[in-house]
């Protein structure tokens, strides 16, 4: 493969990521949360890794994000969708969990969320306001 093939187009900007995160789209796994955005055009689906502070220190979440790309890489060529952008947010387990499984738990977090299996018809995609009313103590 050429290194052009091997490179991953990357999501690097802040506004990108929250982007993704508004959509709503999301699939749990134990390693990692795939969060994805639908997008049009033929460009080659985008990823952009993020591990919080609560996984470690730097030096593992450095190691849990390097693993969550190298997962990323292998996979997302060929089970990406076309024009969709994707965020890997690192879980506490992605450190020390199985290469393969978490590489099984890719296919199939990005087959999930491709059919629309994160989205619930009868549950609103947007946080309900919360009622004062009737609270008990009035």
């Amino acid at each position: 493969m050429t290194e052009q093939a091997l490179k991953l187009a990357r999501i690097t900007k802040r506004p990108d990521y929250l982007a993704v995160a508004n959509t709503r789209r999301k699939w749990v796994t134990p390693s990692f949360i795939l969060q994805a955005m639908p997008g049009g055009g033929d460009s080659p689906p985008r990823a952009g890794f993020t591990v919080s502070k609560k996984v470690g220190k730097s030096v593992i979440r450095s190691r849990a994000r390097r693993r969550l790309k190298e997962a990323c890489r292998a996979i997302l060529p060929q089970y990406g969708q076309v024009g969709w952008t994707y965020v890997l947010v690192g879980r506490p387990s992605s450190v020390d969990y199985d290469f393969v499984k978490m590489q099984a738990d890719m296919k199939w977090a990005l087959a999930k969320l491709h059919a629309g299996a994160d989205l619930n018809p009868g549950k609103p995609h947007s946080k309900p306001q919360k009622s004062f009313k009737n609270r008990g103590n009035a």
